[in-house]
């Protein structure tokens, strides 16, 4: 069976298959600031002496790293109205928060990661030195330390992120209409596998470029910043 151009085409604009890479870009950015804000604490609670804090976090970052995130989703799907029964009544918790919770969970614990040894590359001196100047703890980590942390971040960051947009492809296991569930009931109802796997290739090639490309722009002011 040759491959249809013309079906390949009507992949890529059915209006499902627009709806479906919309919900996996917002899902990619709500997933991402969210677990950014909540690696920060993680980071400093890894970096912390204190075994209180220290082990905790360890703790979290071992569990969700080395769990599947496909059970993650599973698990926060269909067991937490187990643990909890009134979310079986609530209408608040549908695919998308579930999507949402398990992906947070899962990409904290790399971030935190991340976050960790950009603020470790850090030199102590920079929070001593503000400190000098008058600043005060949080004022020093907020002016300070975070922007320096943050530009040896961002690679590794963008990564993350890519890496959190290829891996909402899963979240069709919970039926959330994102690509690959508009793919896989567009494949049972028509039997045509390559042109709805490629139409599924091209829209994630046309996301992730688009980050890569804003990736390099920042890399590039970072530079000029630097040689300034």
């Amino acid at each position: 069976m040759e491959f249809s151009f013309e079906l390949f085409i009507e992949a890529m604009l059915t209006p499902a298959m627009i709806r479906g890479a919309g919900i996996a870009l917002v899902l990619t950015v709500l997933v991402f600031v969210l677990s950014f804000f909540g690696s920060l604490p993680m980071a400093l609670w890894l970096k912390s002496k204190k075994r209180t804090r220290n082990i905790p976090a360890k703790i979290y970052v071992w569990v969700f790293r080395a769990a599947p995130v496909i059970l993650i989703l599973l698990f926060v799907w269909n067991g937490s109205p187990q643990l909890f029964p009134a979310l079986l009544k609530s209408d608040w918790f549908t695919p998308f928060v579930a999507a949402t919770i398990s992906l947070v969970l899962t990409t904290i614990a790399y971030m935190a990661e991340i976050m960790r040894s950009a603020l470790s590359a850090v030199s102590p001196g920079q929070a001593e030195a503000a400190q000098a100047l008058g600043l005060g703890r949080f004022k020093a980590f907020r002016l300070v330390i975070m922007p320096q942390a943050l530009r040896i971040a961002l690679p590794p960051m963008v990564n993350e992120f890519i890496n959190v947009l290829k891996v909402t492809s899963l979240a069709y296991v919970i039926s959330l209409r994102e690509i690959m569930a508009v793919v896989n009931d567009s494949i049972a109802a028509t039997f045509r596998f390559v042109e709805w796997y490629t139409a599924a290739l091209v829209y994630y090639l046309i996301i992730v470029s688009l980050f890569m490309v804003l990736q390099g722009i920042v890399a590039r002011r970072q530079s000029k910043a630097d040689r300034a």
